[in-house]
C-alpha cells in the first residue's frame, strides 16, 4: 500500500533512537503515529514505555537526523476538559487523569513539545476515538461485542468520534499547514457509547443496548479484572475502560475545519460500511 503511494517502507524500533535516526536520514518531516492504545495491559508500564519513551526516542532521532518538522499524533483524551465542559485547543488540563493510557499520552505530549526549544517544529494532532473497519484493538472489540450480542449495556457519558479517513486527512493537513507549537483536535461527532452502539446494533439488526450506570459499570469491571487475574487472561471489561466510558470527554473539532479546511464526513455515511465489515467477520467466525 505504502509503496503504491510512492513511499519506501523502512522497519525500525521505537526503543532504539539510533535506528530511528538512520531511518529518518534525508527526511524533512516525520509523522509519529505509533502508539499503544488500549484500556488495559498486563503490565501498566507498557503504556509509558511505548507512548512516552517511544515518543522521546522519535524526537531524539529527529534531532540527530536534522528533521525540520515532526507531527505528533496524540489523542483528544489528553485535552483534559473539566466535567460538563467542552475541550478546545486552548483548554488547560484538569490536573488529573482517568486511565493509564491518558497519563502516558499527556506525559508524551509535554515531552515532545519541549523539543521546539531545540529547533524542531512540532505540531500536535489530537484525534478523537477513531472508527475504522478491521480494527484489531479496543474499537474493534467494542463493535464486535455489540454486533454479536456479547454486550447488551453501554454507558451514557459523551465521547468524541472521528472516521479513520477524516483522521488521516486531518493529520495530512496539519503536517502541511499546521503551525509549530499548535494542536489540532480532530472530532466529527459526540455520542455516548450507548448512542453509538444503538446506531451500530440497528444497522446490524441486533437489539439496542440498555443503559449501564457508572456504579454498575465500575463494579462489573472490578469483578471482571479479579476473575481475569485468577485465570491469567484479559479481563472482558477492564476497570480503566469502565472509568473512561462512564466519564467520557467532549472536544470541539471545529478549529481543524476553520484553520486547516478539514471537512468531516457525516457518520450516517461512513458507519454502515464499517458495521458491515465487522458483521461479516462475526458471521464468518460463528459459521
Amino acid at each position: 500500500m505504502l509503496r503504491n503511494l510512492g513511499a519506501e517502507p523502512v522497519m525500525s524500533d521505537l526503543s532504539r533512537a539510533r535506528l530511528l535516526a538512520e531511518a529518518m536520514n534525508d527526511c524533512d518531516m516525520a509523522i509519529h503515529v505509533a502508539q499503544f492504545f488500549d484500556l488495559w495491559a498486563p503490565q501498566t508500564s507498557s503504556f509509558h514505555s511505548v507512548n512516552v519513551y517511544g515518543a522521546e526516542n522519535v524526537m531524539n532521532a529527529a534531532l540527530e537526523a536534522r528533521v525540520r518538522r515532526v507531527v505528533f499524533v496524540s489523542s483528544s483524551v489528553t485535552i483534559g476538559e473539566q466535567p460538563g465542559y467542552w475541550g478546545t485547543e486552548h483548554t488547560v488540563h484538569r490536573g488529573y487523569t482517568i486511565t493509564a493510557y491518558e497519563r502516558s499520552k499527556v506525559t508524551a505530549e509535554r515531552a515532545v513539545l519541549r523539543y521546539r526549544s531545540k529547533g524542531i517544529e512540532v505540531v500536535v494532532v489530537n484525534p478523537a476515538l477513531v472508527i475504522s473497519p478491521g480494527d484489531p484493538g479496543w474499537m474493534g472489540r467494542l463493535f464486535t461485542d455489540f454486533i454479536t450480542g456479547r454486550r447488551r449495556r453501554a454507558p451514557d457519558a459523551p465521547l468524541g468520534w472521528v472516521s479513520v479517513d477524516d483522521a488521516a486527512r486531518g493529520i495530512a493537513l496539519a503536517a502541511n499547514n499546521g503551525q509549530s507549537g499548535s494542536r489540532y483536535i480532530l472530532s466529527g461527532d459526540t455520542l455516548s457509547t450507548r448512542e453509538l452502539m444503538t446506531r451500530v446494533t440497528k444497522l446490524a439488526n441486533r437489539p439496542r443496548p440498555g443503559a449501564l450506570p457508572r456504579p454498575l459499570a465500575i463494579g462489573t469491571a472490578a469483578m471482571s479484572e479479579a476473575a481475569a487475574g485468577i485465570m491469567g487472561t484479559r479481563p472482558r471489561y477492564p476497570v480503566d475502560e469502565a472509568r473512561f466510558t462512564t466519564s467520557g470527554f467532549r472536544v470541539d473539532g471545529g478549529h481543524a475545519s476553520a484553520a486547516l479546511g478539514l471537512e468531516y464526513t457525516p457518520m450516517a455515511r461512513y458507519l454502515p460500511p464499517v458495521v458491515a465489515s465487522y458483521r461479516s467477520v462475526a458471521l464468518r467466525m460463528s459459521a
